[in-house]
C-alpha cells in the first residue's frame, strides 16, 4: 500500500519578490499572485482526491493551505516543524548577503554553520525528516499534501531522493509547485519534482 507525499510551497509574498529573508515570526500575507495560484493549484489537489493536509505554522504558508481547503474540504493540520529555516540574525536581509557568508565554506561547514540565534541546516533536516517520517505512519495508505517552504522543500530532497547531499542546491521549487513522491514502506519513488503545470490551465 503506496501512500502519496504531496509537497508543496506556499504563495507569493512581498518579500518573496524583494529576495528578503523571511523571518520566523513574519505575518507577510500572500499577494494577489500568490492567492490566485493557491486557488488553481486547490482544484488541482482536488482531482487528486487529497486526504488531509498538514502546513507550516508561517503565515504564508497556512493561508496558503487555507485556500487550498477551501475547495479540498479535508482535515488540516498545523504543524510547527515544518517551518522554513530559522536564519537567526540574518532575518529580513537581502538574500545576496546571506549567500555571500554561505558561498566561503566548504560543503561539511555549511551543513553544519549555525547563525547566531538560529539554526543549522542540520539541525533543519533532522526535524522535517521526523515529521515526515510521523505523518507517513499516520497515514497509510493516504494522499497527503504538506504545505512549507522553499528552503524545507529543498533540504528534504537529498532524504527522498536517497542522493548526496550537494544534490539539494539543484532544487529550487517555485510557489504552488507540487513535488511528489509515493512511499511503500520502505523507500520513496518520484512522481514529479517542482511541477507547476497546473498553474497554466485555465478552469
Amino acid at each position: 500500500m503506496k501512500t502519496r507525499l504531496i509537497l508543496v510551497r506556499h504563495g507569493e509574498t512581498h518579500k518573496n519578490v524583494a529576495k528578503v529573508l523571511h523571518g520566523r515570526k513574519d505575518d507577510a500575507s500572500l499577494n494577489s499572485l500568490g492567492k490566485s495560484q493557491a486557488e488553481r493549484a486547490a482544484k488541482a489537489l482536488v482531482k487528486m482526491g487529497v486526504d488531509i493536509i498538514y502546513s507550516s505554522t508561517e503565515t504564508r504558508a497556512s493561508e496558503t493551505a487555507e485556500i487550498l481547503n477551501l475547495f479540498c474540504e479535508v482535515p488540516i493540520i498545523y504543524i510547527d516543524d515544518f517551518r522554513e529555516r530559522d536564519w537567526g540574525i540574518f532575518e529580513g536581509k537581502p538574500w545576496k548577503e546571506v549567500e555571500s557568508v554561505l558561498s566561503q565554506m566548504q560543503l561539511p561547514g555549511r551543513y553544519n554553520f549555525k547563525p547566531e540565534r538560529g539554526e543549522s541546516w542540520q539541525e533543519v533536516e533532522t526535524r522535517l525528516i521526523c515529521s515526515i517520517k510521523k505523518i507517513l505512519k499516520e497515514n497509510k495508505g493516504k494522499k497527503v499534501v504538506v504545505v512549507t517552504h522553499g528552503g524545507t522543500i529543498r533540504t528534504l530532497m537529498p532524504h527522498l531522493l536517497n542522493v548526496p547531499l550537494a544534490e539539494s542546491f539543484k532544487y529550487d521549487p517555485k510557489h504552488l509547485s507540487f513535488t511528489i513522491f509515493d512511499f511503500d514502506g520502505k523507500k520513496f519513488s518520484k512522481v514529479c519534482i517542482d511541477d507547476t503545470s497546473h498553474l497554466d490551465r485555465e478552469e
